[in-house]
């Protein structure tokens, strides 16, 4: 992207507020994971809980095991990156549902065909002891790690009467122009 995702305005906030607001409303806590001194510093100010990685630079599974330092093991959470401008909070509902209607799920990861997103994902906070065992080999591939688990992928396709697609992912400036756009087009409200 160039620039900090997190910070482009999207909805007329930070992309990570309008983030924020969806979890907001599925979940009693949250906290950003970032590992940068300066973004602590600025999320904090805004009265926002951070925590830094344990295991810093080894990408989402890092910050999945930072963020579940402290929890219950069967205390179910939600990973979210901020670049799904589109996500509902009723998919996050449906994703924390199914989890809780098995206790003996890891996790419930939506997927598309090939694709997986671990991103957008609830897990158990047991399995931040896989996590570690991960990290401390060097091994960050979310992949590897979803197969080390009990998981149950749920096809996007569930949502796909939810226009645009919450599945939607900003990684270019192009996708970000798109985001854009469709919000505007779409006359989206600022909370679910």
């Amino acid at each position: 992207m160039g620039v900090p995702k997190q910070w482009l305005p999207f909805a007329n906030t930070p992309l990570f507020l309008y983030t924020y607001d969806r979890l907001r409303t599925v979940c009693q806590d949250v906290v950003i994971v970032t590992n940068d001194h300066a973004e602590q510093l600025r999320y904090r100010d805004l009265g926002l809980r951070t925590t830094a990685d344990l295991y810093p630079h080894q990408g989402p599974l890092a910050g999945l095991h930072a963020g579940l330092q402290g929890l219950e093991p069967d205390a179910a959470a939600v990973l979210l990156g901020c670049d799904l401008p589109f996500l509902r909070a009723d998919v996050l509902r449906d994703l924390l549902d199914a989890l809780e209607e098995n206790p003996e799920l890891d996790a419930v990861v939506p997927c598309d065909g090939e694709h997986v997103y671990p991103v957008c994902a609830v897990y158990r906070a047991r399995v931040r002891e896989v996590a570690e065992v991960c990290l401390a080999r060097g091994d960050n591939a979310m992949r590897r790690f979803l197969q080390k688990l009990r998981v149950h992928n749920i096809p996007t396709e569930r949502w796909s009467a939810l226009t645009p697609d919450p599945f939607f992912n900003m990684n270019t400036p192009e996708e970000y122009r798109i985001a854009c756009t469709l919000w505007k087009r779409e006359g989206l409200p600022h909370h679910d």
